[in-house]
């Protein structure tokens, strides 16, 4: 990526529609809009629009309404330019390549969010959050990528940052004071700093208990439906997705392949997986159904375990594989034999009775129940605020054991470039940081 080019691409799905955008991003961006149309333009005001004809040489592409933005205000922090054309493919075609005729170079995936990363327009944690909005696949995954999307993770961290930034100002002056062997100087200052690394330290634990369901939510479960042959699982996914998705029939067997279908239970996706029933076969096909289904089964969230019989009918393999996992126990055909069975979590029939009893459990297994959202969504911040919080915690226990300020300091100063490395700052940025907040104790005119 070369961040200084002028870049264009289309930012809309590629294919006929009844419009297309494209977008024109660079400090030449409005200098090859002018090369387009036939008309005078320097009349046109930022964030305002126009509808303009727009021609490659002679040749007329399209009217388009056209919207321009002055840099640094517009996405990108450079001047820009967005076309609103006909749903074509071919007019987008001709425009792109209009665009790159007068100077333009073709964008490549992410490099409009990289111009604004590079301008300050976004960190790294708001570039991520978009990136997961765009991908989200449920309404749940939505909400959780336009929280984080907000900047709270952002001032989240700043706010770490501050108080750490004030323990380093702190200890700073003692590291470089001639009170640096007055115990009864600076021994309340460590005690201090103890107390903030604390709360930091909870504070951080909370956190990364609700990105890890956040993350869980963003990318839905995988709920398996197991059991015998014959017990109602191809019914049951058939039922919960409201369409004939399996085949269904009372020959054992029917089910061979793993069959997959996705729902949304409170804006949240589920896969739901049909298994073969686990059972010794003779059938070459129906046992690489089963090895299926035994891979499904490792993989899955969640089991959904259906027997229209008592619970301790169960295989012996069928339970081993099953154990250790989260699980429903479902009893089938309730209809047609309501059991007095305690072992069973819940009786149902998948044809004649409501099924939001079944969600609801499901519900509470999968911890859905819970509603408080993590600001931070991905793996990468995950695994930053995992490291963050080792460090924190492993700096508080150096300053109990030991009650020593410079290593303490450097200790402190190692989380601080973490998080300035999770927004995406760079290595000096640390040290600026310090010096900003120890300079700023000084009294005015120093």
């Amino acid at each position: 990526m070369l961040v200084f080019d002028t870049i264009c691409a289309l930012a809309s799905f590629p294919n006929k529609s009844a419009l297309a955008i494209i977008r024109l991003s660079g400090k030449s961006a409005f200098d090859i809009l002018k090369m387009i149309v036939k008309k005078n333009i320097d009349d046109f005001k930022p964030n305002s629009v126009k509808l303009l004809k727009l021609y490659d040489e002679d040749e007329l592409l399209d009217e388009a309404i056209v919207t321009y933005f002055k840099g640094p205000n517009s996405y990108t922090g450079f001047d820009t330019v967005e076309f609103t054309t006909h749903g074509s493919m071919i007019i987008v075609n001709r425009l792109l390549e209009a665009l790159v005729k007068n100077g333009a170079r073709r964008a490549v995936k992410g490099e409009f969010s990289y111009q604004a990363y590079f301008n300050g327009k976004m960190d790294l944690l708001k570039a991520e959050s978009i990136n997961d909005l765009i991908n989200a696949n449920s309404i749940q995954a939505s909400k959780l990528a336009l929280k984080a999307m907000n900047g709270e993770s952002s001032k989240y961290l700043d706010q770490i940052k501050d108080e750490l930034l004030e323990d380093i100002a702190n200890f700073e002056y003692f590291i470089e004071d001639q009170f640096v062997d007055d115990e009864e100087t600076y021994q309340p200052v460590i005690d201090q700093v103890i107390d903030s690394l604390t709360k930091i330290e909870k504070s951080l634990k909370e956190k990364l208990i609700d990105l890890k369901l956040s993350n869980r939510k963003y990318g839905g479960y995988r709920i398996c439906i197991v059991g015998k042959a014959n017990v109602g699982k191809s019914t049951l996914l058939n039922a919960l997705v409201k369409e004939d998705k399996a085949i269904v029939s009372a020959i054992p067997g029917t089910t061979r392949d793993v069959i997959e279908a996705n729902i949304e239970i409170d804006g949240v996706k589920v896969t739901l997986i049909d298994t073969a029933g686990i059972r010794k076969s003779k059938n070459v096909v129906e046992n690489i159904g089963i090895e299926k289904a035994k891979k499904e089964i490792k993989k899955a969230d969640l089991i959904l375990f259906l027997s229209d019989k008592k619970m301790s009918s169960t295989s012996e393999e069928l339970a081993k594989l099953i154990r250790n996992k989260p699980i429903i126990k479902v009893k089938t055909k309730s209809d047609l034999n309501n059991s007095g069975d305690n072992d069973y979590d819940i009786q149902i029939s998948a044809l004649h009775y409501s099924l939001e009893p079944l969600k609801n459990l499901i519900k509470e297994k999968l911890n859905l129940v819970k509603t408080n959202d993590s600001i931070f969504l991905g793996e990468r911040e995950e695994d930053y605020l995992t490291l963050i919080l080792k460090l924190t915690s492993d700096a508080k226990k150096t300053l109990v054991d030991t009650r020593t300020i410079d290593i303490s300091s450097d200790k402190i100063r190692l989380i601080i470039d973490k998080i300035n490395e999770m927004k995406g700052c760079d290595k000096p940025q640390t040290m600026e940081d310090i010096y900003e907040t120890l300079f700023s104790h000084f009294c005015l005119g120093k």
